[in-house]
């Protein structure tokens, strides 16, 4: 008997030093412990989006980056998508970039958004990942305020779609000269860079602008696959625009002069590496009326979602 109480009082000894031991570790300095994420910032996304290219000035707001700046872009985007946000912040870090947690009002679904650390732009843009199921559709917004309401046709997508990334220029596309703002003609930024790695991901590639009434006065919609006009992918999201009620130019079918992205970067790019791109345009009535726009956006969805 006793030898069996002093053996139960070793045992309950022991137990209490290894929790003592335990807690002592955990409280010293540079104990490892699982850093915490901050909490999600709520944000009304088509609002915020809508500030975002509302701020946006002809005339300056942008820098050019350096290719070790858009590699760096580039690399922290890239290990989002592969589920390592730490290693993310890491990267972007070194370029004033970072990685912030969101939560949007409207859809309650949390995402991550990669941009400017601090409130100096440099016009490099935002990317925003959905990390459920990421890489499901890529949204390009290449001209927002210059094709105005372009970045809630964006959001919108974006709603609609889990596991979308849409990417946003951060300035307007003549804020710099010889294009060099100008997303969809040159293929030195931020924007060229994300748009690669998603396509080397096999991610298809929405990209949506806009144009006045009068360019194309019979249509409301505007399809192509760039520089070979005509692509699987880009017939099939122009049916789900015409099964939507839209009135849709087809490129390859009729010409639709000056909005056949026969010279935006990001379709030659595709055209010559392979992907799945269709670059479509919004006429402004169609923009600005929600009934319509919500027709546009829905359709594309569908698209998206293989329905």
């Amino acid at each position: 008997m006793k030898h069996s109480r002093a053996a139960m009082w070793v045992s309950t000894g022991a137990v209490a030093v290894t929790a003592v031991v335990a807690l002592v570790l955990l409280l010293m300095p540079g104990a490892t412990t699982k850093p915490e994420q901050p909490a999600a910032t709520e944000i009304d996304l088509s609002a915020d989006l809508g500030q975002f290219a509302q701020r946006m000035s002809a005339e300056s707001g942008y820098t050019p980056p350096s290719p070790a700046e858009r590699t760096a872009i580039g690399d922290g985007v890239q290990r989002v998508l592969d589920g390592k946000p730490l290693e993310a912040k890491e990267a972007l870090a070194a370029v004033g970039y970072t990685l912030h947690n969101r939560v949007d009002t409207a859809t309650k679904r949390s995402f991550y958004e990669v941009s400017e650390s601090s409130d100096s732009s440099r016009g490099w843009g935002r990317i925003l990942i959905d990390p459920a199921d990421a890489g499901r559709l890529a949204i390009e917004v290449p001209h927002p305020k210059a094709d105005a309401g372009s970045e809630q046709l964006g959001a919108g997508l974006f709603r609609q779609v889990p596991g979308s990334v849409l990417v946003i220029a951060g300035a307007h596309r003549r804020a710099a000269p010889d294009k060099q703002a100008d997303m969809a003609h040159t293929n030195e930024s931020v924007f060229e860079t994300v748009h690669e790695l998603l396509v080397q991901r096999k991610v298809p590639v929405m990209q949506l602008h806009g144009f006045r009434n009068e360019t194309a006065p019979d249509s409301d919609v505007v399809v192509s696959a760039g520089p070979h006009l005509h692509s699987p992918y880009a017939e099939r999201a122009a049916q789900r625009l015409k099964d939507a009620g839209l009135s849709v130019c087809l490129s390859w079918v009729t010409g639709c002069e000056g909005l056949e992205a026969t010279t935006n970067v990001q379709a030659k790019w595709v055209a010559e590496h392979g992907g799945d791109f269709v670059h479509v345009e919004v006429s402004q009535d169609t923009r600005f009326t929600a009934e319509a726009s919500n027709r546009v956006v829905s359709a594309l969805a569908r698209q998206a979602a293989g329905r």
